[in-house]
């Protein structure tokens, strides 16, 4: 598990992020962190009393059946009646995450299809598919950068990878970003186009043969023009951090900055989720503004999950309507404060659950996309995780790793 503060730092010294620590903000994270395993260690605690004292109740009930004839057993009096302590709440089955041996290098990124995963590594320069039937390798073809981000489009056959860089000249304070996108066909890996930006990339999604890139300069979409070449055309200007996409509603969702305060007590920063129409590209609703930074959303079974950084006891994860865009109550991981993930939390969509990673501990969970209820969870994990039914993959420490889906996990 890595360092909780080291982990702070960096993701707070990270180019791309949109909130600025506050005094006494990493003291806060450790102070959090030794609060929790305090916690745990009181349930533990409690947990042996009951125990105890059910075997000593247990012994008193036998030794009462064999006592001698004539002996009284005067009923116990309400002082010594012990009182019940409410069992803690069953935790998810821990899973298993098993390093596969392919593909050679360091895996940096991954994105899952029907049949296959498709995995960018470094060392070399790759993208490979893996069947997920055997574990082997498919296909192969060389990158011409080492790449930031791969998504499938498993309707359109197309896979694309994504490499930004930031070259930042001597004495200058501002440098000059540029993201390269490549296309592949999901059953060759033939390059079908290639497009660069003038910007920095953060994520992407893919819809209906395109790819929605969100960066620092805005939203683009990328595409096949009218003469077959990729052509890139911006539809939200200003940074845009966070993309996904909602085939079943034809929709984009992307996260905005706003600029009016989230709440009373967190005024310096927050988002709002925006929903546009994938073919006309207009605005359809913008949703409640939400107290965190370095966002990221995931749709699932028409649930809509927003998780994100943030300072204090402030959320990290957010369930929101499908239709309104308006948060809800769920019992599960929403409901909980800031305390649970740290720093933060970052989430991506599986076939039919949720992918909750914690920004502190690294900690990995399978959740119920209807009730935020963890279904499985594994200690460390980094990401990013796709899963299909019945098979899920992550990239972590550089390798390509195999998830274990028990109970109701079901990818």
């Amino acid at each position: 598990m890595r360092d909780v503060e080291q982990l702070l730092r960096e993701t707070l010294a990270d180019p791309r992020h949109r909130l600025e620590p506050e005094p006494g903000m990493y003291d806060s994270v450790r102070q959090r962190v030794h609060d929790r395993r305090q916690r745990a260690i009181r349930i533990a605690s409690t947990f042996t009393v009951v125990v105890v004292i059910a075997g000593v109740a247990t012994a008193i009930g036998v030794n009462s059946g064999h006592r001698r004839a004539g002996q009284v057993v005067a009923p116990p009096s309400p002082s010594a009646t012990p009182s019940i302590t409410p069992s803690a709440t069953s935790s998810p089955p821990v899973g298993q995450a098993t390093p596969l041996l392919v593909p050679a290098g360091s895996t940096t990124s991954l994105a899952v299809g029907s049949s296959e995963a498709f995995v960018a590594g470094t060392q070399p320069n790759q993208l490979v598919g893996v069947s997920m039937a055997d574990q082997s390798v498919t296909k192969l073809v060389a990158t011409p950068d080492p790449v930031d981000g791969v998504a499938v489009d498993a309707a359109a056959g197309r896979v694309w990878t994504w490499s930004s860089t930031q070259t930042v000249a001597s004495g200058a304070s501002d440098g000059t970003n540029s993201t390269s996108m490549h296309a592949y066909a999901t059953s060759t890996l033939a390059t079908e186009g290639s497009l660069t930006v003038p910007t920095y990339a953060f994520t992407a999604a893919t819809l209906a043969g395109e790819l929605w890139l969100a960066t620092s300069d805005g939203l683009y979409v990328v595409g096949p023009g009218p003469t077959g070449s990729m052509t890139a055309t911006k539809i939200v200007s200003g940074s845009v951090f966070s993309v996904a996409t909602d085939a079943v509603r034809h929709r984009i969702l992307y996260g905005g900055m706003v600029s009016t305060p989230t709440t009373s007590a967190d005024s310096n920063y927050g988002i709002a989720v925006h929903e546009i129409d994938a073919s006309t590209h207009a605005l359809i609703a913008v949703g409640t503004p939400l107290p965190i930074g370095k966002e990221s959303i995931a749709v699932v079974s028409d649930q809509i999950w927003v998780a994100g950084y943030g300072s204090g006891d402030t959320p990290r994860l957010f369930h929101l309507d499908g239709a309104s865009l308006q948060p809800l109550k769920t019992t599960g991981f929403s409901a909980s404060s800031g305390a649970e993930f740290g720093p933060g939390a970052i989430v991506w969509p599986g076939a039919s659950v949720l992918w909750v990673r914690s920004g502190g501990s690294e900690a990995l969970s399978c959740v119920d996309p209807q009730t935020g209820t963890a279904l499985e969870q594994w200690e460390t994990v980094q990401g990013p995780v796709g899963s299909v039914r019945g098979r899920a993959y992550a990239a972590s420490d550089g390798s390509l790793m195999q998830l274990s889906l028990t109970g109701g996990c079901t990818g």
